[in-house]
């Protein structure tokens, strides 16, 4: 299986909100049910020079998505990314494949110091995933989304940049 890693277009909105509305998608991630169509196009029309966004496709369909978001002002040495798949490939490499391509852009064309994310204390797989490709927990903001009718917790996780270091504040 081959899996192409392509910028993501406004024509590709179809796709993504259908992801997004799978019943074993959008439990772990931020958009309600109720979010139409009409708006997933608007929101990539408007995508600033700073939001990188990619698509997954296999055989020319698309079967995941995931954007990296670079800060500003002081914190433009970061990043905050995110990442679906579409249940169907769960388990086959496409969050990997496109995880790599945003810490390929991080690193060597934005040179990014660190990138991080918020994932669902309900969904270890992800958690699994993130871990292995260098990114440790920080933290937990309890309750902090609304999932299924309950308020479930959130694992906020960083990656710095392999070699990078964190210093405090500098002087007295």
């Amino acid at each position: 299986m081959e899996i192409a890693i392509r910028p993501v277009e406004v024509a590709d909105a179809a796709a993504l909100h259908g992801i997004q509305l799978q019943p074993e998608v959008l439990p772990y991630i931020m958009p309600l049910p109720s979010r139409r169509l009409s708006q997933v196009e608007e929101y990539l029309q408007r995508l600033g020079p700073d939001m990188h966004y990619f698509v997954a496709e296999v055989d020319g369909r698309t079967v995941g998505y995931a954007g990296l978001s670079r800060l500003q002002g002081r914190a433009a040495h970061a990043g905050h990314l995110f990442l679906a798949v579409d249940a169907a490939w769960h388990g086959q490499g496409i969050g990997t494949a496109l995880l790599r391509k945003l810490l390929d852009l991080a690193d060597n064309w934005l040179m990014l110091e660190r990138v991080d994310l918020s994932v669902l204390a309900a969904n270890p797989r992800a958690q699994r995933l993130y871990k292995r490709l260098g990114f440790e927990v920080e933290g937990r903001r309890r309750g902090s989304v609304v999932s299924g009718g309950v308020f479930v917790d959130e694992i906020l996780m960083a990656r710095l940049r392999p070699g990078g270091q964190i210093e405090g504040p500098r002087g007295g």
